[in-house]
């Protein structure tokens, strides 16, 4: 048992001290919404135009032409929703040593006040990253942004709002198809949802898969024979795994029948209620092309020292708040992201087990 009491007169020495971050994983915003747009304006609007797969009309003897409709354009209006972590430092935290810093210390306070910053700068930086991580998941798996915002610190009251693109291409597994089941049909669900992403107009990538999906998917004895049979022809399945700047990324192989790459995203976060929880749900499959959309961020308005309103557009806006009688000074990063995909049917999503119907 260590020995808590402190010998002046025995020398002693400061070990380094063991500081860890957690890693900040961003493969599916970096993967599917690569691009950055920042706007002067809190609201975006959009105007979105699809072109469709008309055939030209045959034309009788001594007609000109025929009228071919023109398609229009919708207008869209998104407002990023707002995030603001912060976190305070008085003088009372400046007073104990930080982390590594020996009992007998030239560390004045100053210091402490800036490496406290840095650090808190840095950490409140990846939580919007991972913010960002999950508005993507929500996309990607449901096409809703759900946007709860927090009225106090306790989190009791807050104001639920959902940003909805509308999307549809989504094969829900039920009864004797879910694919914990003998009759499921697994490689037939993976065409159909690669056909809806074809039917838009796009070639399906990438499959990324939550852990019961692979691991239901990996021991289907129809997928085996495919890959007995046609071997290479069919696929190379070979995991390993990677991890890059933090992702973690499990890369299982390329099916060249379905001409997908496939994934297992290995990377979690805490929700609102602290439940450590996987950006891709474990009944979740999402097959999309690369980059289908961008990440937006709207302008950030606040007072600034001069006691005037001051604008900014950017993808991160700090801000220090300083309150002179109490002696406490406050660090705030916000955001205004927003993913936009470009086309809400240039992805799919398989739901393995989406229960039993009722009757």
């Amino acid at each position: 048992m260590a020995d808590n009491k402190v010998n002046l007169y025995e020398p002693r020495s400061m070990a380094g001290a063991y500081e860890r971050s957690m890693p900040v994983t961003t493969f599916l915003r970096d993967r599917f919404f690569p691009t950055v747009r920042t706007f002067p304006t809190e609201h975006i609007d959009v105007d979105f135009r699809k072109g469709s797969q008309a055939v030209a009309p045959f034309v009788a003897k001594n007609v000109g032409g025929i009228n071919r409709e023109r398609t229009g354009y919708a207008t869209h209006t998104y407002t990023p929703p707002r995030t603001a972590p912060e976190r305070p430092i008085s003088k009372d935290v400046l007073q104990p040593r930080v982390p590594g810093e020996t009992i007998h210390t030239t560390m004045s306070p100053e210091e402490r006040q800036d490496y406290y910053l840095q650090q808190d700068a840095q950490e409140l930086d990846d939580m919007i990253s991972r913010r960002e991580e999950v508005m993507v998941s929500q996309v990607l798996t449901t096409g809703v942004i759900n946007v709860r915002g927090y009225l106090d610190e306790s989190k009791s009251q807050y104001v639920d709002e959902n940003i909805d693109f509308s999307f549809s291409n989504k094969i829900t597994c039920v009864d004797d198809d879910r694919w914990s089941q003998s009759t499921s049909k697994k490689l037939e669900d993976l065409e159909a949802a690669c056909e809806m992403v074809q039917q838009a107009g796009y070639n399906p990538q990438h499959a990324i898969l939550g852990k019961t999906a692979w691991n239901l998917l990996k021991v289907d004895s129809t997928f085996q024979k495919l890959l007995d049979v046609r071997k290479f022809d069919f696929g190379n399945i070979a995991p390993q795994l990677n991890m890059t700047n933090g992702n973690g990324v499990k890369y299982i192989g390329y099916v060249s029948e379905l001409g997908l790459f496939f994934w297992q995203y290995i990377a979690w976060y805490l929700n609102d209620s602290g439940v450590l929880t996987p950006y891709i749900p474990d009944d979740y499959i999402v097959i999309a092309p690369e980059a289908i959309g961008e990440m937006c961020y709207g302008a950030v308005t606040q007072l600034e020292k001069d006691d005037r309103y001051h604008t900014y557009e950017g993808t991160r806006v700090p801000k220090i708040i300083a309150d002179y009688k109490n002696d406490v000074m406050t660090y705030r990063l916000t955001s205004r992201p927003l993913p936009k995909p470009n086309d809400v049917d240039s992805w799919a999503v398989i739901d393995i087990d989406g229960g039993t119907t009722s009757g």
